[in-house]
């Protein structure tokens, strides 16, 4: 027997039968019949020793009956694999079908349940709104119960606290008018110790100077220059026949600058024939160039002007100054110098101020007013007629005794209509400025 191999061989050397197969189906039938040689050809390959004498060897199979089987074979495969496929198409539209049922349900099913989670938090929701509404009120009951509960207790503090603040005002309102009684009482009764004191000293200092004009040479020499120039006056009035006192406003003059009157600004008083005494700030602010005297009827030229060397207006210090007329003035009836207060010691009473009455009153009403202290050369006074008061204006004081006249005690710095204590300068305490250029030392 030839072996597989051969045959297998002439299989490849022979002129392929599948090129006579027309249909698809013998193609695969015939490749089936193959692959079986091929099985069997192995099959013998391993069970039968090689032979020396292996020759081709033509095998002639009629293959029509294997055909027909593997042709019905394949037919029956492929009614299997339609039906199969059917069943699978069935299955998948099932499944698809089904699928469909489920999703619907499910998303039936999740929406129900959204639409109850919904409901659900949006009650919840809404409950929760309504308990924070209803917290917020009352928050706000609390917020308000507290603060009108505050409120009242402030408003008490607040009383308790002005009523004390009241009656300790009231207390300490009483204490300071005690105090203030007792320092008044304490003040005046000292006052009028010193006043008695200086004015016992003063009628000895008058009973000296009398002993001592007993000779004129000595009276002389312990006379000022101002009191010489007093004597002076009181003489030449005497030899004019004035025997009695005139108006004070015989001694009043206005000035005149460029012509125009300044008689609503500052005044002045005659203290020589060719003198005038008034506030340094009057000549400090204006050019002074013409006096007018006698009610404004006499007119005199200025010759020069004397401002304290030591004036300022911010503080007011040493506010006097002198104006030097160009010619003397005659003695009339109701135009004449006044002499100059000589004495250390205040006048008690009969001062004068342009036919008003004026008081010396004490330092502390003048205090807080005008100034915080006064000085040495201030002093503290009072109009007793309610009336305005110019720059310059003099403050004078009437001496029957002596026949001295009006006697210039004080001039006036600030112009004021308010009725009030006010403060005047001291004209005693100028007295060596005023005599060195009035009176000099060579005319004594």
């Amino acid at each position: 027997m030839r072996s597989a191999s051969y045959t297998i061989y002439k299989l490849r050397t022979a002129k392929p039968i599948w090129l006579k197969i027309e249909n698809c189906e013998k193609k695969m039938v015939f490749i089936a019949l193959i692959v079986a040689l091929l099985q069997a050809a192995s099959t013998e390959g391993s069970n039968q020793e090689p032979s020396l004498d292996d020759v081709p060897l033509s095998i002639y199979v009629d293959a029509s009956k294997e055909i027909d089987y593997f042709i019905s074979l394949a037919k029956s495969i492929d009614e299997k694999q339609r039906i199969l496929e059917e069943a699978l198409a069935r299955l998948s539209a099932e499944v698809k079908a089904t699928e469909e049922r489920w999703n619907e349900s499910v998303s039936a099913e999740v929406k129900a349940t959204e639409e109850r989670w919904n409901e659900r938090l949006s009650a919840e929701v809404k409950e929760t709104q309504r308990l924070n509404e209803r917290m917020s009120a009352v928050v706000k009951a609390t917020e308000e119960r507290w603060n009108e509960r505050l409120s009242a207790e402030v408003k008490e503090t607040q009383w308790l606290i002005e009523s004390k603040i009241f009656r300790m005002s009231v207390a300490v309102k009483a204490t300071e008018e005690r105090w203030n009684k007792r320092l008044s009482a304490e003040v005046k009764a000292t006052e009028e110790r010193w006043t008695e004191k200086m004015s016992i000293l003063e009628n000895k200092f008058k009973n000296l100077s009398n002993q001592l004009t007993k000779s004129p040479d000595i009276a002389t020499l312990h006379k000022r220059p101002a009191e010489l120039a007093c004597e002076k006056i009181t003489s030449k009035l005497q030899s004019i026949g004035v025997t009695s006192i005139t108006d004070v406003a015989v001694h009043l003059g206005a000035f005149t600058e460029g012509g125009f009157k300044l008689w609503e600004l500052c005044y002045f008083a005659l203290i020589d024939t060719r003198f005038v005494l008034t506030a340094a700030d009057c000549l400090s602010s204006h050019n002074v160039t013409t006096l007018e005297l006698n009610l404004y009827i006499v007119l005199k030229k200025v010759k020069a002007i004397h401002i304290h060397p030591e004036f300022s207006i911010n503080p007011a210090l040493n506010n006097i100054g002198l104006i030097e007329m160009n010619s003397e003035v005659e003695y009339t009836f109701d135009l004449y110098p006044a002499c100059m207060y000589t004495s250390a010691f205040n006048p008690k009473s009969g001062l004068m101020e342009r036919g008003t009455k004026v008081q010396i009153v004490a330092d502390s009403e003048c205090l807080n007013k005008h100034t915080t202290q006064l000085l040495p050369n201030q002093m503290c006074v009072k109009s007793l007629t309610h009336n305005c008061r110019q720059k310059g204006e003099p403050i004078f004081v009437l001496n029957e005794e002596t026949f001295s006249k009006h006697q210039l005690v004080g001039i006036i710095g600030k112009r004021s209509c308010i009725d009030e204590p006010y403060v005047i300068t001291n004209v005693f305490a100028y007295l060596d400025f005023i005599e060195s250029i009035v009176w000099p030392k060579k005319e004594n």
